[in-house]
């Protein structure tokens, strides 16, 4: 009698084919043998694997960090003893008439003061026109603006009361106040003013300057011939210096703007690295540092 379809041998039979040809079980499969076989050479192309994409995300993120500029340098902050005697030397509801001097010779006298010098009117202009990279029109001011003074240096910090309290009310003396030396002077030769919350100045008309723009300038600032190192002094540190150097003024934060300070191969670049970023947004100003 002929049987009909499949018997159940003949439908096993393609998969008894397949056993046959399997590795048995105590055989290891042809990837595992040559894995085992290569592992050492596996493990060098991964580490390298590894190590090769480290390095892509690290160097990017060292390299985005190179393009932000420094904190300023962490030293201790020089002595606050310099003041400075603005005189009066015409007819001023705001101060005795006197000469310069008359002034000069009361201020010698004092034994607080260590020494003192007169800056005369055309000096200080001359200070301005050398320094400054903007603010041409303040250059036509007269004596107004820019009346002769006495900058000098106190012999101890606290001094600085005591002498003020000899010196008002003296012929000649308008106004006595401490006197703020650039803490860059030496470590920077130019200096970028920023716009802040409380900047006036037609440059600023836009308001504070954003940090996009801060970056743009330094950006372009990188970019200039001769620059070596590019410095941020935040409100924070900005405001630090304000009331070491000149505590009477009680600012607050939001009253000091960011400034970016350069320091250049060759000083002599400076005024060309200035001019570069006068005109971009969020900054005001920028002047060298003598």
């Amino acid at each position: 009698m002929t049987r009909v379809g499949h018997d159940r041998d003949s439908y096993f039979m393609p998969y008894e084919k397949f056993d046959e040809l399997s590795f048995g079980e105590e055989r290891e499969p042809w990837l595992q043998t040559w894995v085992t076989a290569h592992r050492w050479m596996l493990s060098i192309a991964v580490a390298t694997a590894v190590v090769l994409a480290g390095l892509g995300t690290g160097g990017w993120y060292l390299h985005r960090q190179s393009l932000l500029p420094s904190p300023p340098p962490d030293v201790a902050l020089p002595p606050a003893v310099s003041f400075v005697v603005e005189l009066c030397l015409k007819k001023n509801s705001n101060c005795t008439t006197g000469t310069i001097e008359q002034a000069a010779e009361f201020v010698r006298g004092i034994p607080e003061v260590a020494s003192s010098v007169v800056v005369t009117h055309e000096e200080r202009l001359a200070r301005f026109s050398e320094t400054s990279l903007t603010g041409e029109d303040l250059l036509k001011n007269g004596d107004g603006l820019w009346p002769a003074e006495i900058e000098g240096e106190l012999r101890h910090t606290e001094d600085f009361e005591v002498v003020k309290r000899q010196l008002t009310g003296e012929p000649g003396v308008a106004t006595v106040s401490r006197y703020s030396r650039n803490f860059w002077k030496g470590r920077a030769d130019l200096q970028v003013n920023l716009c802040g919350l409380s900047r006036l100045s037609p440059a600023c008309r836009n308001g504070a300057g954003t940090e996009t723009q801060r970056n743009a300038v330094v950006a372009r600032l990188r970019e200039q011939s001769g620059v070596n190192k590019v410095f941020l002094e935040d409100p924070a540190f900005g405001l630090r210096l304000s009331r070491h150097y000149q505590p009477e003024y009680y600012l607050t934060i939001n009253d000091v703007p960011e400034r970016l300070y350069v320091r250049l191969d060759d000083p002599a670049k400076a005024r060309a690295a200035g001019q570069a970023v006068l005109a971009m947004p969020g900054v005001e100003s920028a002047s060298l540092i003598k």
